[in-house]
């Protein structure tokens, strides 16, 4: 009987929070991913890291999507195949 009078509200609140859908422009577009990826690229040097090294695993038309936008920006990613079919890693070092 003392479990049935504790409070739920944990639970909604979690609950309520549901991740994006898989492959939802908003949150895994090619122009997301590589803004995200070129943020990080200007922080690390600004905080002066060396040899930084950012992956990225996707679709390979995502991929590769984000590897012509960082060629665009002056960046040199590396793109290879991942083990899971249809997928590929892309990898940029600064």
């Amino acid at each position: 009987m003392v479990a049935a009078a504790l409070s739920t509200q944990a639970f909604e609140a979690t609950a309520a929070h549901t991740p994006p859908p898989a492959n939802d422009p908003v949150f895994d577009g090619v122009e997301v991913l590589s803004d995200q990826i070129l943020t990080a690229v200007a922080r690390s040097r600004a905080l002066g890291h060396r040899d930084t090294r950012i992956t990225l695993t996707r679709p390979t038309e995502t991929v590769e999507g984000v590897r012509n936008r960082l060629l665009m920006a002056g960046l040199t990613p590396v793109v290879r195949a991942s083990s899971v079919g249809g997928t590929s890693v892309l990898t940029v070092r600064c």
